[in-house]
């Protein structure tokens, strides 16, 4: 599909409150984050935008705290980070989500499956998208895991000039850029 198209099926999605997983394939650079980001706030809902890539493990899972319990036996709890949700209605985006390591896409895995990563729970206000680049990109990105990607409603989002077009007249780019796109339009 192409970016309108894209925008379209994200203000459905959450018109209609559809709560599946949603894996946004593209190249880089045609707008995907941007296009999540418009969508939630022309929805009236938060953004939580984390980038996995840029993440450890315990960065999601949260940090072992030593606690006791009321007989005294040791136990750890987690501690979730801050970023994630406590309430509210939003949309988790896990942007560049192939770029992670694996052993950071198995620790969201949990997040993007179960809604919840050891005792923290997602509110269920929120959605659960991400958003990656394809190998034909050249992009430094790592398969995504079989049991992962089973997790995901998958769209793939493709350039499209005429698209592009009607989003460069409403933000007021150059006219000389569309103008030389609408002889190239292949280098788009």
């Amino acid at each position: 599909m192409n970016t309108t198209a894209l925008t379209a099926f994200l203000r459905t999605i959450l018109r209609d409150n559809l709560r599946h997983s949603l894996m946004i394939w593209g190249p880089p650079g045609i707008g995907k984050s941007s296009i999540v980001a418009q969508a939630a706030a022309g929805s009236g809902l938060d953004i939580i935008d984390v980038r996995l890539s840029q993440l450890a493990p315990t960065d999601l899972r949260g940090l072992p705290v030593p606690e006791r319990t009321e007989d005294g036996t040791p136990v750890s709890r987690w501690y979730p980070p801050e970023f994630l949700p406590n309430g509210g209605r939003g949309v988790l985006f896990m942007d560049e989500l192939n770029m992670a390591a694996p052993s950071m896409q198995g620790v969201a895995q949990q997040l993007i499956l179960d809604r919840r990563i050891g005792n923290y729970r997602l509110p269920d206000g929120w959605f659960v998208w991400a958003a990656g680049n394809r190998k034909e990109d050249r992009a430094s990105v790592f398969d995504m895991p079989a049991p992962l990607g089973n997790r995901f409603l998958h769209v793939e989002v493709e350039p499209d000039f005429d698209s592009f077009k009607v989003h460069a007249i409403q933000e007021g780019l150059d006219d000389r850029i569309v103008a030389f796109l609408n002889l190239w339009a292949d280098l788009l």
